[in-house]
């Protein structure tokens, strides 16, 4: 048997990203500047490789760089941002 639509208050829905979001944003606030710390060509690869899952290739593609080269630039600003955000757990938690 397929299962029904059930409704839901729209205040529900509403607030339901909200707080998601705001669960979520001082984590999000802290990899934001954390990013904006990293060279150039570090963020570039970054986001591309990791945030938009374009992988090396795409790092390559943004940079204009070989894959292998884009790949190494990417690790590299993969390196710099675990130091940036040393002080945090696996889950955005501060280490005591």
């Amino acid at each position: 048997m397929p299962s029904r639509v059930r409704t839901m208050a729209p205040h529900v829905v509403d607030t339901h990203e909200a707080r998601v979001a705001s669960h979520e944003a001082p984590l999000v606030l802290r990899l934001e500047q954390a990013l904006s710390t990293l060279p150039d060509a570090e963020r570039t690869a970054v986001m591309a490789s990791i945030g938009f899952q374009g992988g090396s290739v795409g790092a390559a593609m943004e940079l204009g760089l070989e894959v292998d080269d884009a790949d190494a630039v990417t690790r590299n600003g993969l390196q710099l941002l675990r130091a940036a955000l040393a002080d945090l757990d696996a889950h955005g938690a501060p280490l005591t």
